[in-house]
């Protein structure tokens, strides 16, 4: 065979053996034709024996619609200028910043409210005042923590939901911190609920004199974070306006 047949025949094998594609280990030609959506099919999803502890909320209950999200009131660059005004209420004295103003009085008894100004939207803080054993600071912490959400509909964990107690002279209080998606009721015996995702509750609960003063901030998470810590400074500012 002359040299040049032989280079022939060798750049010829070669670029057959370029042109076929590689082989897998193991694979024959049968296995090329499974379709894969059928190995998903197959598998038995049932046989898994996990359990989540908080499964998530599918579907609201009978008659409890969900509402579309609020969209955002007057949301605004808030500047935090660090002054503070007095307020009062019975005997309580507090501090507040001067850039919270004051909302409408709320109803049966008058108490005062207020506006918290911020970029995700207004914020409202609303104060209760009642002896009634229904708001003792555990249970009213519980069916706060029911009207929370996690974004896939599941309750919050433990650890999402942050108590500090503290004590200043003859009061006790109960600083609570949660996020989530608000879903309380939008009146106190309605079956609609709100549906408002990144919505947060700044709290002090407040026991004196057999009574428990309730301070609730409620409202966009954006605008809540910028008054998280002015918010702590308000509730140790809580003191007893002693009458001589």
């Amino acid at each position: 065979m002359s040299r040049a047949l032989v280079v022939f025949v060798a750049g010829s094998a070669l670029i057959s053996a370029c042109q076929r594609q590689p082989e897998v280990a193991g694979e024959t030609k049968d296995e090329k034709k499974v379709d894969p959506y059928a190995l998903v099919a197959a598998i038995d999803t049932k046989a898994s024996s996990y359990k989540d502890p908080f499964p998530p909320t599918t579907s609201p209950p009978p008659g409890m619609n969900p509402r579309v999200p609020r969209p955002a009131i007057n949301p605004s660059e808030a500047k935090i200028s660090g002054r503070t005004r007095v307020e009062a209420l019975d005997r309580l004295q507090f501090r507040v910043p001067v850039e919270w103003t004051a909302g409408p009085a709320l109803p049966p008894d008058e108490r005062p409210s207020f506006v918290l100004p911020g970029p995700g939207g207004e914020a409202r803080l609303e104060i209760v005042r009642s002896a009634s054993p229904e708001l003792e600071p555990n249970a009213q912490i519980r069916q706060w923590r029911q009207q929370f959400t996690t974004a896939s509909g599941a309750p919050l964990a433990d650890d999402a939901v942050r108590v500090q107690e503290m004590v200043r002279g003859p009061l006790k209080i109960d600083i609570v911190d949660m996020a989530g998606t608000y879903v309380a009721p939008v009146a106190p015996d309605s079956t609609e609920r709100y549906n408002d995702p990144g919505y947060r509750l700044l709290a002090a609960l407040t026991e004196y004199g057999g009574e428990v003063y309730v301070f609730k901030a409620v409202g966009p998470a954006l605008t809540m974070a910028i008054w998280e810590h002015a918010f702590g400074d308000f509730a140790t500012s809580l003191t007893i306006n002693y009458v001589p």
